[in-house]
């Protein structure tokens, strides 16, 4: 049969046209959302190992005393 005996062809191809962009948008969404998940991980991990970081920074300058200065040498003489 050719496409001039059937009056439906041209929609069919358009319809088969708009499922491929469908799918190719789904699959651009979903790996779009599967990039901003990884990377809001990322930067959970990466805060949590920051303020854990600066919070062991903060411990040893709270506990720890006041550095002595250092004494000038003694003259020999």
């Amino acid at each position: 049969m050719k496409s001039a005996e059937r009056p439906d062809a041209p929609r069919r191809t358009a319809q088969s046209i708009a499922d491929d962009r469908r799918k190719r948008d789904d699959d651009v969404k979903r790996q779009i959302e599967k990039e901003r998940k990884t990377f809001d991980e990322k930067v959970a991990r990466l805060r949590a190992l920051r303020l854990a970081k600066e919070a062991a920074d903060a411990l040893p300058a709270e506990a720890a005393p006041a550095p002595r200065r250092a004494r000038a040498p003694r003259a020999q003489g």
